[in-house]
């Protein structure tokens, strides 16, 4: 997919439609922009609270009792390797 977008006089540009729905970009979200060695931009639209607190849950719901006390650093460990996996059901 590829679209043009005009930077406007305050330097904002509009995610087309088609780039915003493969992405899953909803309005009033905060989006992480990077520019890689080549000079292109990156888009990344990070993760939702709503979505990381579903797979918290998931995640917790399938551990045993003692292991759902984990420190917060720990919790935050154990939810990156899930993102990081793809985590599904």
């Amino acid at each position: 997919m590829t679209y043009e977008s005009t930077v406007t006089s305050k330097g904002t540009i509009t995610i087309a439609a088609p780039l915003r729905k493969a992405l899953d970009i909803r309005p009033g979200q905060r989006v992480k922009l990077s520019v890689d060695k080549h000079n292109n931009i990156i888009v990344d639209r990070g993760v939702l609270v709503a979505d990381f607190e579903a797979t918290r849950d998931r995640v917790l719901a399938k551990m045993s009792t003692h292991k759902k006390m984990l420190s917060g650093e720990a919790l935050k460990e154990a939810s990156e390797k899930a993102w990081a996996a793809g985590y599904s059901e």
